[in-house]
């Protein structure tokens, strides 16, 4: 039973804590099932940057806003599709990256690649035929007009 305690003899000192909880490897082996599973494709590299790219989606009440951050694109690389209420994000960077100096015979070329994906399921009443995107400082920001039958209207209450 006292091996199941995280907490090891250090000689004179006493007790002292272990680096590692006796289920953290479960812990890990679970999250990545569900990282493979659920948030990255099977081969993905773990902690590639892709990781930390994130989206979000915020509802106004006259438009939808959708925030993506995808650094190192230029906005000629952005493919933005709307179908359904499915809003497809994409972008794919590939160029061959020769530093001066370093263009001689027989040297291996270096090449540089970077992909982003997002999709976001949009709210119903979203008039994806008027939005607009724009790409700053790694960020694209997308505004997506709500119709005039989705946008909320206040309701006079009579006594």
């Amino acid at each position: 039973m006292r091996s199941l305690i995280p907490w090891k003899r250090t000689g004179d000192t006493g007790m002292a804590r272990t680096g590692q909880h006796p289920l953290d490897p479960l812990r890990n082996e679970i999250a990545t099932v569900f990282d493979q599973f659920f948030g990255r494709p099977f081969g993905a590299e773990p902690w590639g940057m892709e990781q930390f790219w994130d989206m979000d989606l915020e509802e106004k009440d006259n438009e939808v806003v959708v925030r993506a951050e995808a650094p190192g694109f230029e906005p000629a690389e952005f493919e933005v599709n709307a179908s359904g209420n499915v809003l497809t994000i994409r972008a794919e960077h590939k160029e061959g990256m020769e530093k001066e100096g370093e263009e001689k015979e027989g040297q291996p070329r270096q090449w540089g690649y970077r992909r982003f994906e997002r999709s976001v399921t949009l709210p119903t009443g979203v008039d994806a035929d008027k939005a607009e995107a724009h790409y700053r400082n790694g960020v694209l920001e997308l505004h997506l007009p709500r119709t005039e039958e989705a946008r909320p209207r206040r309701i006079e209450v009579k006594t």
